[in-house]
């Protein structure tokens, strides 16, 4: 996560010449410009740091104490949270449109194409929610974002035309091996539709136990109004509609496969195989082939004695595919491992992405997904038949990590689609390969960030870092969503300068960062010698960029236990030098920093603890002669400020008033806890106090917030259950997720364009993609005229002088004025514009504390910046 600045035409700038002397012999920049062949390189190591991403996760979700999250402390929270959607409106309810991405898809388990009208499909996101297609996948909506739970992981259709989903993905994201150990979304049961064409759900009551919370698969008996769930806790059979159910087997069920003859088998957490015999009961298979992990199965629809199995070792490596001819009795090993055939990666991912299915015209082929895509058959053996690590746009790509393989059987061939981390993938004559997300958006983002022109970029789970722009073509008559990849591998924080838009940052795992100047069409690392080479980062790679002026920028850097900062990475016409700024803050990881307003101090928060960098203005930065010499420059230095009574609590994120340096947001995660919001008016004081905001907020993590830039008192924060705020400082919390869904959001930023405007906030949720709010964007209307010139007033909060700069188009006199909130014009005077630079000195040293509009308007001179002071 980064900072949430609120950005506006007067910046939150400070004089140039009154910043720190920095003073250096710059080594030289080492440009790696993204490559197809890097961004390749990038994927392969996101795959061999899945867990990595796991663990990012969980660790702001799980309860300090108890290291686990509990299902009844999230059921709890989501009662809580319903329960007051009861309750009255806050004065002005937030509202939020979507922004895309329409072309890319976010990881996905579960498929379905309805058994009688082949042109409907189903596609279920893991943290995003059911949709529909009505067009065969060329295009998909959701089917109710306001369901109670949008984890889909499983579904399945009975004979009748009744479909089932089931929710909860924590099966196949489980680092403990225990019910609770799972950092994914746990689940609410299972959804039973209540039309024929799966247009409307509800959720079935007999399914509200914890029991259900972690559907791993589920099937249907192809003749009999009947299916089954496999869960963490067993296999469940339901009939009469769903309304009967009877567990008839105990244990950690993985997948769950039926033939045409309505027999079930199952593979379970520990490698064996199940088959159900004659009188009902699950039976295990052959114990010689019990694989020790995850092991996928595939029956061959043409013949059910053809039964093949995939396996993946305890350690998740692969460990073999395998064959029985005869029902079960004989099994012999097709496939053994090699480094030819390591489906998994090298870092065994058999537990996360596992699935086999049988070719429906060809018993004797198969189609094998891990972290590549592969097939074997009798003829030609194991073979890849996908690239994972080809460019997205060549037509034999398909994305890494597969989850699914399914086929529609309404075309000749059969197709074949494959669903992954990246969404759906179709072949109809298993050679060219297509994506067929569009306007399935469950793209799970991390971060995100957004310019002045509207545009808007995110890193994503699996997914990279993606920007949309609006400027691609339509779809369905509105303008643009879709995404370009700007850079690969997991994509976490991101910034836009503000002075200039197309000049953007982004990262993948473990600490390399990159800067594009042309809005990501090309992209560069900016490492010195004092930084190529160091230790890397936390897998969520953590920084934050500062800005006083065009060019003069600082970008700080969270690596391990240290803080780096390098000096004007937005000016591209000099090298960057970086700088140590902080050093022993500990193991623990730095999960978000933010400043103040003015650049002087630097807020970190850690896994339990949050430090405050003052004196940074004062600092005096300069290379010695050995450039690897590590020195944190006098005088620098580093205070604990954490609230007391947060002993291993984690700290998701700090957020900075900018409007009012010692005005800061803290937010913390774990479920089992009562207090997640904290606030201070002297976060920058010798002796910082806190106060717990918590208010009515339901018992749920919170991983960001924003404070509003023109009332301090709205608070508004991304949560495990999306968006709440409060406009009266904590006292009262409500939720503001007017139409977006209730999906897990770790960002929020909040952005003042214009000064007459308000602000706009942008979020990247983990499941839906990105959504913006323009619902504060009000203010002082009479005063936009039509304002051409961008105006910086600084320094920005002020409790005295300030100066007013502007670059002129033509020689001219002018009117300077500065007007209050209420429309009152507090000073006015003429001033002499010239063309070129101008900078204009304001006394404001009698104005009461407030926000006020400076504002500077002649025949060819208008602009507006908006001022605080304190």
């Amino acid at each position: 996560m980064s900072i949430k600045s609120f950005f506006t035409l007067s910046a939150s700038a400070t004089l140039v010449a009154g910043m720190s002397l920095f003073v250096a012999t710059i080594p030289t920049e080492m440009p790696q410009s993204l490559k197809v062949g890097e961004v390749e390189n990038e994927e392969e190591h996101e795959h061999r740091s899945i867990e990595g991403a796991i663990r990012s996760v969980y660790s702001m979700r799980l309860n300090e104490v108890t290291g686990t999250i509990e299902p009844e402390w999230v059921t709890e929270a989501v009662a809580q949270a319903d329960a007051m959607r009861l309750t009255r409106r806050a004065g002005k309810p937030l509202k939020w449109e979507e922004m895309g991405p329409d072309n890319v898809g976010g990881r996905i388990r579960a498929f379905l194409i309805h058994r009688d009208s082949g042109n409907i499909w189903f596609a279920g996101g893991v943290s995003g929610g059911l949709f529909r297609s009505i067009s065969a996948g060329n295009s998909w909506n959701p089917v109710n974002d306001r369901q109670e739970n949008l984890n889909v992981n499983c579904i399945a259709q009975t004979a009748n035309g009744t479909i089932y989903y089931g929710t909860g993905e924590g099966g196949f994201v489980n680092l403990s091996g225990t019910r609770n150990g799972s950092p994914a979304f746990l689940g609410a049961g299972i959804y039973k539709s209540t039309d024929s064409r799966g247009v409307a759900f509800t959720k079935m009551t007999n399914t509200s136990a914890a029991s259900f919370m972690q559907c791993n698969s589920m099937v249907a008996h192809p003749t009999d109004d009947k299916f089954y769930v496999g869960t963490e806790d067993g296999i469940y059979e339901f009939t009469n509609n769903g309304g009967t159910q009877k567990k008839v087997s105990v244990g950690s069920i993985k997948e769950l496969k039926i033939d045409k003859n309505g027999v079930l088998w199952a593979s379970t957490g520990s490698g064996s195989i199940l088959k159900m015999d004659g009188a009902g009961a699950m039976k295990q298979v052959n114990a010689t082939i019990n694989t020790g992990g995850r092991t996928s199965i595939a029956i061959s629809p043409e013949d059910p004695n053809y039964v093949y199995l995939m396996g993946a070792s305890g350690s998740g490596s692969f460990s073999g595919l395998f064959r029985t001819t005869d029902g079960g009795t004989t099994w012999t090993k097709l496939v053994s491992y090699s480094s030819i055939t390591d489906i998994f990666g090298s870092n065994k991912q058999g537990w996360y992405d596992n699935v086999v299915s049988v070719d429906p015209t060809n018993k004797n082929r198969v189609y094998m997904g891990g972290v590549d895509l592969a097939t074997w058959d009798e003829v030609n053996g194991y073979r890849e038949t996908a690239n994972t690590f080809d460019a997205a746009w060549n037509n034999g790509y398909v994305h890494a990590d597969k989850h699914l393989i399914s086929w529609d059987m309404n075309t000749t061939p059969p197709s074949i689609i494959v669903g992954c981390d990246g969404g759906l993938f179709r072949s109809k004559d298993r050679k060219i390969w297509t994506p067929i997300s569009r306007g399935f958006n469950t793209l799970q983002l991390y971060n995100v960030a957004a310019n002045e022109l509207g545009h808007v970029v995110g890193g994503a789970q699996d997914n990279g870092t993606h920007l949309i722009n609006f400027t691609g073509n339509s779809f369905g008559g509105v303008p643009s969503k879709n995404a370009v990849e700007i850079y690969g591998g997991d994509g976490f924080d991101v910034e836009f300068s503000r002075f200039s838009p197309k000049t953007v940052f982004a990262c993948t795992y473990y600490g390399t960062v990159v800067r594009s100047g042309n809005s990501g069409q090309s992209t560069s690392t900016f490492f010195d010698d004092r930084q190529d080479g160091k230790s890397q980062t936390d897998f969520n790679t953590t920084y934050c960029l500062w800005e006083a002026a065009p060019k003069v920028s600082r970008l700080y850097l969270a690596k391990n236990a240290e803080v780096w900062m390098a000096e004007n990475p937005t000016d591209f016409a000099e090298n960057v030098s970086w700088y140590l700024v902080a050093n022993n803050l500990g193991n623990d990881r730095i999960i978000e920093m933010d400043y103040s307003p003015e650049g002087g101090h630097l807020f970190i928060c850690k896994s339990g603890r949050l430090v405050r960098l003052d004196s940074l203005n004062s600092a005096t930065f300069t290379l010695a002669a050995n450039p690897t010499v590590m020195q944190i420059p006098t005088p620098i230095v580093q205070k604990n400020i954490t609230p007391s009574g947060l002993s291993g609590r984690t700290i998701t994120s700090v957020n900075v008033d900018q409007m009012d340096k010692n005005h800061v947001v803290i937010t913390l995660g774990g479920y089992g806890n009562t207090s997640y919001v904290y606030e201070s008016y002297n976060a920058c004081g010798a002796a910082v106090t806190w106060k717990n905001i918590t208010g009515n907020l339901p018992s749920f993590p919170v991983y960001d917030a924003v404070i509003d830039v023109d009332d301090n008192k709205r608070v508004v924060l991304a949560t495990d259950l999306g968006i709440w705020y409060t406009e009266d400082g904590g006292t009262t919390w409500v939720e503001g997720n007017d139409g977006m869904a209730r999906v897990p959001i770790f960002e929020i930023r909040g952005y003042e364009w214009r000064p007459w405007e308000g602000m706009s906030m942008y979020v990247g949720t983990h499941g839906r993609g990105f959504f913006r709010s323009r619902t504060l964007m009000t203010g002082t209307k009479n005063l936009k005229d039509n304002t051409s010139l961008k105006v910086v007033v600084y320094p920005n909060p002020t409790s005295d002088k300030a100066t007013l700069s502007l670059t002129g188009k033509v020689s001219e006199t002018a009117m300077l004025t500065v007007i209050n909130l209420q429309g009152k014009v507090v000073l006015s005077r003429t001033v002499n514009v010239v063309a070129g630079e101008n900078n204009f000195a304001i006394d404001l040293t009698r104005m009461a504390q407030g926000y006020y509009f400076a504002s500077v308007k002649g025949a060819n001179t208008q602009g507006t910046a908006k001022v605080c002071v304190q």
